[in-house]
């Protein structure tokens, strides 16, 4: 071979070992200020959040339930976490699996008490299940959180005995009218 053309190759493969270090500091300017670029986990579950509801109004429940899931998982903690769990108990009812929704409605109680919507849906989910009696059993001896009566009384109300529902939201309204979800009791046992 020729030396000129010897020349050539070496040139070639030493500008080719030594392009990635050259341009390294030009490719790195971009990565300046990384710490901007976060992930916003309260804004993305949002986003995921609505993302379930466009594909729940399509009917789509194994899509939004995945968002839904996304969405909790990104922000548990969040104010909305209980609007994520109850999403999530709504598909997982539309999908045929009441005793699977139970969980997550528990779930979305236990981080909002006064959305009375989670024990009404709750209620649906023990008589579908054929476990209502029994639960109600167990909400009406564990006396130490007023809000069991709230559940008791909707779970009568689920199984057509409105006379008992309406005596114990009226015993939870009289021994706790200062509490938020008294005005919600009220404006339901007007539509009883």
């Amino acid at each position: 071979m020729n030396l000129k053309f010897k020349i050539s190759y070496l040139s070639i493969f030493i500008c080719l070992l030594l392009i990635p270090y050259c341009c390294a500091d030009s490719s790195l300017r971009g990565l300046k200020g990384y710490e901007e670029n976060t992930i916003d986990a309260t804004k993305n579950a949002r986003l995921h959040s609505n993302m379930g509801n466009i594909y729940f109004e399509e009917k789509n429940y194994t899509a939004a339930l995945k968002e839904y899931q996304i969405a909790y998982n990104l922000n548990p903690n969040d104010s909305s976490s209980s609007i994520y769990l109850y999403n999530i108990a709504r598909c997982f009812i539309n999908l045929g699996a009441p005793n699977i929704a139970i969980k997550p409605l528990k779930g979305a109680i236990n981080k909002n008490y006064t959305n009375l919507i989670y024990y009404e849906t709750l209620a649906d989910c023990f008589v579908k299940t054929n476990t209502a009696k029994k639960e109600l059993n167990k909400y009406l001896k564990d006396t130490l959180n007023p809000y069991n009566k709230i559940m008791a009384g909707f779970i009568y109300l689920k199984l057509g005995d409105k006379t008992t529902a309406r005596t114990i939201f009226d015993d939870f309204i009289n021994e706790h009218p200062k509490m938020i979800v008294v005005q919600d009791i009220k404006t339901l046992m007007k539509k009883l």
